[in-house]
């Protein structure tokens, strides 16, 4: 990593939460889009078990209406 990269992510740690995540919200957008390939079917697979367990524990943490 070159020194004004060094320099840049010592900036950006030293920002409050909230800085942080508008500049990482402004860096996202201007990247390039990016190509992965596509998905094989285990990767597949594991994001959707991934899901269902995010899914699962929401569900259960939430109070009944």
């Amino acid at each position: 990593m070159s020194s004004a990269c060094a320099k840049l992510i010592a900036a950006y740690e030293s920002l409050p939460a909230d800085e942080k995540q508008e500049v990482a919200k402004e860096i996202l957008r201007r990247l390039p889009p990016l190509d992965f390939g596509p998905l094989n079917d285990d990767q597949v697979a594991l994001a959707g078990d991934e899901l269902a367990a995010m899914l699962q524990q929401e569900e259960n943490g939430s109070q009944p209406r």
